[in-house]
């Protein structure tokens, strides 16, 4: 499953941040590797909540990475 939320997640990231998908690994950084700020965090943790229907934007400031996102929508699903 972990795969397929990689894939929803990757899609929003590049929707909300301009990112090129090739750019975006599990293991990329929001802001060194993607360049995603706070603000373009927050759109695609809104935008996923809406998708998954569950809460993220309160774990805001434990995601740093890709992986840290895909883990959170992990343990929040499954």
């Amino acid at each position: 499953m972990n795969s397929e939320y990689f894939a929803k997640t990757k899609k929003v990231i590049e929707e909300k941040a301009g990112v090129s998908p090739s750019e975006i690994h599990e293991g990329s950084f929001f802001e060194d590797d993607l360049n995603v700020g706070e603000m373009e965090l927050l759109e695609i943790l809104s935008e996923l909540e809406e998708m998954f229907q569950v809460e993220l934007v309160s774990e805001q400031e434990n995601i740093v990475t890709v992986q840290d996102l895909i883990d959170l929508l992990s343990e929040k699903i499954d």
